[in-house]
């Protein structure tokens, strides 16, 4: 993904990816294509076997393109055994809340039906604001992932220095700002897992060379 460019939306199948498409150049807005295949060549959409396409937009951008998308989405009634039909007020909540989880058809009827129900309102901006504390302030690493961080190290191999080097620096992008993925009390944990991956790999480096 090139700098700068955060992602908006992901579509399963080449008709939806047609339709965001003549969504966004509608709107003038400039998107770039990327998918979770590693392989992805977007010429080939369409012609079997489609990987999953994410669709990437400047940060100044991404909250008019969701708009746009969203805006569209109502134009499609919910399907009869779509999962916000049984939502409790609480899912929807979330779901409002958490607006950049969740699919611009699925946030777009989330929020009619909020209207439609009569749900607080307040709820849905408390919602926002503890989502946006979690977003800045980063999430605590798991456990298993600093056992696996430690052993890996303390065995000089990458893979214990590529942990360390994730839960220290990686960063998640927001149409806000970067902010660090993992919270101060894991990187700050995690630096001397760095530190002693590193030491361990040239210590074997060395070894290899003397003998």
């Amino acid at each position: 993904m090139e700098s700068g460019k955060i992602e908006l939306t992901r579509c399963y199948d080449p008709e939806s990816v047609v339709e965001v498409q003549g969504i966004l150049q509608q709107e003038a807005i400039a998107f770039q294509l990327g998918s979770t295949d590693a392989t992805f060549d977007s010429t080939h959409i369409g012609s079997g076997g489609d990987p999953v396409v994410i669709f990437s937009v400047a940060a100044s951008d991404y909250s008019l393109a969701r708009e746009a998308l969203e805006s569209y989405s109502l134009k499609t009634d919910l399907p009869p055994n779509h999962h916000l039909q049984e939502a409790s007020g609480d899912e929807i909540v979330d779901i409002l809340a958490n607006s950049r989880d969740w699919s611009p058809f699925d946030v777009a009827h989330a929020r009619r039906i909020a209207g439609e129900r009569g749900i607080d309102l307040q709820l849905v901006r408390r919602g926002q604001e503890e989502s946006r504390a979690s977003v800045e302030n980063g999430k605590a690493a798991s456990k298993t992932l600093v056992f696996f961080g430690w052993l890996f190290s303390l065995g000089g191999g990458v893979i214990g220095i590529g942990i360390a080097w994730s839960i220290c620096f990686m960063k998640e992008k927001t149409p806000e700002g970067d902010y660090f993925t993992y919270d101060k009390q894991s990187r700050d944990a995690a630096k001397p897992m760095l530190v002693l991956g590193i030491a361990v790999a040239i210590f074997f480096v060395v070894a290899r060379w003397i003998y």
